[in-house]
């Protein structure tokens, strides 16, 4: 088997690179029904009255808090939106917004941003429901939502389309950070629920040599048949490399559309690669909403917000801004595609499967993450 795709059942056409590569960076009016791509249109009712948005307006992340709040304006023209107020960077500025938001009568908060200022906003929050945008699942269970998008959730999907192409045995390769250490965590677990055969998971500097025959001895001494690698950029290039020659499926994960990265993903070590992304359906018209409003292109913290936005926005039209309609079996829809939320806050989300050939992306099916 190679990376060249021998197990690509389902190719589609080529997409705009414009809104996968850049517009891929950290996620209008009513929330499109589960299963439909966003299309923008009306609503009707209270809009989001009681919704606030706790987004890092100052501080080392006011330009992604900015874009939330921009992305947030684009889900209702005449319609009460969440109302954003500046958590900041710190526990201290967290609480403080919460204290406003709870001041106000807050019935849903969203936000906030970083992982470290949840418990701050959880402990004012008391029954109202707090749905974060960090991707930290380990506020799983402490009645937080957790929006942000996880690396399991990019696992979940890659490791899910591979048993499809009839892969068995996969592996793990990334750098030893918090994100590499996450993805491990998820691959063991999903791989086991799954019914693959995870064959090793290496934690290793990117410009270490030798990257093949490591694999091949974690692995048993037989090779795996295809290796997630869930880095970005610099770490990525570097693993493709590595394993140039090895005749595996290369697999990737959300990370890889983060940033202006085109040169990431034109890289001909990568061609026949997969990788999780949001359903293109979904996400490129917002991202064209977006740039037509503001002449840049969104990316993945965008688009939770505007996302998150959706949210509330129907929560409000149907009276149910509680715990309750945030777990609604049913789920959501949005620019990142559909989601729904688990009781312990854990969302699974339904995404794509892209893939690079040529130096185009081409659409290869979407999974869904039950």
């Amino acid at each position: 088997m190679s990376n060249q795709g021998a197990h690509d059942k389902n190719r589609g056409g080529p997409l705009s690179r414009r809104g996968f590569v850049g517009g891929l960076g950290c996620t209008a009016l009513a929330a499109c029904a589960p299963g439909r791509p966003f299309t923008g249109g009306g609503s009707h009712g209270p809009g989001a009255k009681g919704a606030f948005a706790l987004l890092p307006l100052s501080g080392a992340s006011a330009a992604l808090g900015q874009d939330m709040a921009r992305a947030m304006s684009l889900a209702g023209s005449g319609l009460t939106l969440p109302e954003a107020l500046d958590a900041g960077a710190g526990a201290d500025q967290a609480t403080a917004a919460a204290k406003t938001a709870m001041a106000r009568q807050a019935r849903l908060i969203l936000g906030p941003l970083r992982a470290d200022q949840v418990p701050a906003v959880l402990a004012l929050a008391g029954q109202v429901p707090v749905l974060t945008f960090s991707n930290d699942e380990s506020l799983a269970g402490s009645a937080a939502f957790i929006f942000g998008v996880t690396p399991a959730q990019s696992v979940a999907t890659m490791f899910s389309y591979a048993k499809a192409q009839g892969i068995t045995r996969v592996a793990l390769v990334a750098a030893d950070t918090p994100f590499g250490r996450s993805s491990a965590v998820a691959a063991r677990a999903i791989a086991a629920a799954g019914g693959l055969h995870l064959a090793a998971t290496l934690l290793r500097d990117p410009a270490k040599p030798g990257l093949a025959s490591a694999l091949r001895s974690a692995s048993g001494g037989v090779m795996p048949e295809a290796v997630f690698l869930p880095d970005r950029g610099v770490a990525l290039q570097a693993f493709a490399r590595g394993l140039k020659g090895a005749g595996r499926q290369i697999m990737g994960s959300t990370q890889w559309g983060l940033g202006a990265d085109a040169q990431a993903l034109s890289n001909p070590d990568l061609d026949g690669a997969w990788f999780a992304a949001p359903p293109p359906d979904h996400f490129q018209p917002f991202a064209d909403r977006f740039e037509a409003a503001f002449g840049t292109t969104p990316g993945f913290v965008a688009a939770l917000g505007y996302d998150a936005a959706l949210v509330a926005l129907d929560l409000g039209r149907s009276g149910a801004m509680t715990r309750t309609g945030l777990l609604r079996a049913s789920g959501f829809s949005g620019a990142l595609g559909r989601f729904r939320f688990q009781a312990d806050g854990r969302c699974t989300r339904d995404l794509a499967v892209l893939g690079l050939r040529g130096g185009q992306i081409m659409a290869l099916g979407e999974v869904s993450d039950t």
